[in-house]
């Protein structure tokens, strides 16, 4: 470390380098590594990671990947820029390196958030105000993480968007929400079916406490259950069978949708 210029690029011995302190990816996966080692093979590292001094060693605050990739090429040392950060410093410094990733998943962004608000003591409109956005969408996000873990997982795999997950968050039966959720995986649903669904549900229950007190009609276990589909056109909800099919070509279907 004696040979380490702070605030200037230098090569830093990989041993000496400590995984970051909080990881935000969720997933890093051995072929990402992989390819990243094989471009950094053929062209270069182009970004240097930053780290920050921690007794005699350092800490990695951005661009563990890239560590990680340099660490399967079996290199020692690996281009860096060290530079002396509070513990807030280096949350903020690794939360914004994170922000602007391009595969960033909405989980993700909470759990970044959520480190700034628990662990460093940063309030929602503080953290709005560093990263450009408004309080309102950091408390969203942050809203995730209180979710059940089937929605946490399918809004991180961007197989539902977030406010599907939010109208279908108040279905709080399981097995109820898995039936929905199967299905939305697997046809494609818009906000205001899933809207619908949570509807559905709401009504379902409260038929059932009506029947538990002696009154309404026992509704049957097997009886079937409706389903609603997104219009093509205007996205509105209706009940599957409802909905009118023309057999037309591509240019009727976009005149039909301008008219």
């Amino acid at each position: 470390m004696k040979n380490t210029s702070v605030g200037k690029q230098s090569n830093v011995l990989i041993s000496l380098i400590d995984d970051p302190s909080v990881v935000a990816r969720m997933e890093i996966t051995d072929a990402g590594i992989e390819e990243l080692a094989q471009s950094i093979s053929e062209v270069g590292l182009i970004q240097s990671v930053l780290l920050r001094p921690v007794g005699d060693r350092f800490e990695m605050i951005a661009g563990h990947r890239r560590l990680l990739a340099h660490k399967l090429l079996s290199v020692d040392k690996i281009r860096s820029v060290v530079k002396v950060m509070t513990d807030q410093e280096a949350a903020i410094a690794r939360a914004a390196e994170n922000l602007a990733r391009e595969d960033l998943t909405p989980l993700e962004e909470a759990i970044t958030y959520k480190e700034l608000l628990d662990n460093q003591g940063m309030s929602f409109e503080e953290i709005a105000r560093k990263f450009g956005y408004s309080p309102g969408t950091v408390k969203r996000r942050m809203d995730l993480l209180k979710m059940p873990d089937p929605l946490q997982i399918l809004v991180h795999q961007k197989r539902i968007s977030i406010s599907v997950a939010e109208e279908l968050w108040p279905i709080s039966d399981p097995v109820e929400l898995d039936y929905y959720l199967t299905f939305a995986v697997e046809n494609g649903v818009t906000k205001e079916v899933a809207r619908a669904w949570c509807k559905e549900w709401r009504d379902a229950k409260r038929r059932e406490g009506k029947t538990s007190e002696g009154g309404g009609q026992v509704l049957s276990p097997q009886e079937p259950r409706p389903v609603y589909v997104a219009c093509d056109l205007c996205n509105g909800s209706m009940l599957m069978g409802d909905e009118t099919v023309y057999r037309c070509c591509h240019t009727c279907v976009d005149l039909i949708k301008k008219s």
